[in-house]
């Protein structure tokens, strides 16, 4: 959920490229804390739907849109977390040589393991206190224990397979997905350091192939039958890996480290920029899918956004503004903190007499959104800021903005 450029040259030296800028050595990318926000404010209106939906209230969850909104903020998600991780190692890789892998979990670690663990713990205590009041009994009664462990692990994305998702804390799935990539990838990338983009796209032709392969296997090993649970588990946990954004953030972010003119000419082209922003646009309208291929669509066409948001003047897209600067520096607490404010928020109304009309709905949206920010906002603060600060200690090259 969360997770960085006029750009620097790398091994180069270059100190700008379009509208970027280079703060001193660190790498800074103005605008995409405003896709940070973006991405996890659409996750949480798709989500205000479906707690109305859990709660047995009125609800706009079927309609295509909302549906479709948390889909989008998640993808967007994970395009971004590829493509400012890649650059970064790739920055890494020109001026040193090398990755330092201690250091990359490290800094991993302190921006991520304190706000997922805190949440994993209120969010199973509050499935456990308040989920029955809110329609989520089935969750909360299947293998509390299992469930939690696998959270642990940082397998929650397995653990929602096997045993459904866990109110409060079910976002986490998302957190545990990008910790799996982090793993895998700078080892990826220091092995085939001298080949980057062979290693991406590679990855991308494989993860394809495998989400058009593995499902069509399934069904010919067991043709017109219920899948066995363990292939059932297997396929779900497998669709969870949206690793094909990834590569394609990964993909965009080589082009940008590298200067690629024919590439960079073509990604800024005010064509290419109307193709990604009517593809969203008509995915979220009509809810469509691409099958095996949705992770990559989706991958393109948010790459496509975040490369020209960070570094085209002439961007279609403009979101470098300090008040979404601001918002996407706390988006992680708001991506994680949302389904607390959106349950409470419900509770109370609830017990009030004001209907499930458009009183009810005003008050529903406006105070899960401010108590979410408040939340974020103190989080920040007072909690996170105290682990980022330790980041200092194992950063190689700096990331101005950062937020997962």
């Amino acid at each position: 959920m969360r997770p960085e450029t006029d750009f620097p040259e790398g091994s180069r030296g270059s100190k700008a490229v379009e509208n970027g800028a280079l703060v001193g050595n660190a790498v800074h990318f103005p605008g995409l804390n405003g896709i940070r926000f973006l991405a996890a404010f659409a996750v949480m209106v798709s989500h205000l739907e479906l707690f109305k939906e859990s709660a047995g209230l009125p609800t706009l969850s079927h309609v295509p849109f909302f549906q479709m909104l948390s889909i989008a903020g998640v993808e967007c998600f994970f395009t971004l977390s590829g493509f400012l991780i890649t650059y970064l190692l790739l920055e890494e890789t020109g001026r040193t040589g090398t990755i330092q892998l201690g250091k990359f979990y490290m800094r991993r670690i302190l921006r991520i393991w304190p706000l997922f663990y805190l949440v994993l713990v209120c969010g199973f205590t509050a499935a456990i206190g308040f989920g029955s009041d809110l329609g989520f009994r089935g969750a909360i009664e299947r293998s509390l224990g299992p469930q939690m462990l696998l959270y642990v692990l940082l397998l929650p994305n397995l653990a929602w397979q096997m045993f459904g998702s866990i109110p409060f804390a079910g976002v986490l799935w998302t957190v545990g997905v990008e910790e799996q990539f982090y793993l895998l990838w700078p080892v990826l990338l220091r092995r085939f350091r001298r080949h980057p983009l062979a290693l991406m796209v590679g990855s991308l032709v494989l993860l394809v192939g495998l989400r058009a392969a593995v499902p069509a296997v399934a069904e010919w090993l067991h043709p017109g039958e219920h899948l066995p649970r363990a292939w059932d588990v297997g396929l779900g946990f497998f669709s969870t890996l949206r690793f094909e954004c990834m590569a394609m953030g990964g993909i965009a972010a080589y082009f940008v480290q590298r200067k690629h003119e024919a590439a960079l000419k073509f990604l800024h082209h005010p064509g290419t920029q109307l193709y990604a922003i009517a593809f969203i646009a008509l995915l979220l309208a009509t809810g469509l899918h691409g099958g095996f291929l949705d992770d990559a669509f989706w991958g393109c066409v948010f790459g496509i956004v975040v490369v020209n948001v960070a570094t085209n003047s002439k961007s279609l897209i403009r979101l470098d503004h300090p008040i979404l600067d601001y918002l996407g520096k706390i988006s992680f607490g708001i991506y994680v903190y949302h389904s607390f404010a959106i349950g409470g928020c419900l509770l109370v109304l609830r017990s009030f007499d004001v209907g499930t009309g458009l009183v009810f709905n005003m008050g529903y949206y406006l105070a899960s959104v401010l108590i979410t920010i408040a939340l974020a906002a103190i989080s920040y603060r007072f909690y996170e800021a105290r682990f980022l600060r330790l980041k200092v200690g194992f950063t190689v090259i700096e990331s101005r903005g950062e937020s997962r």
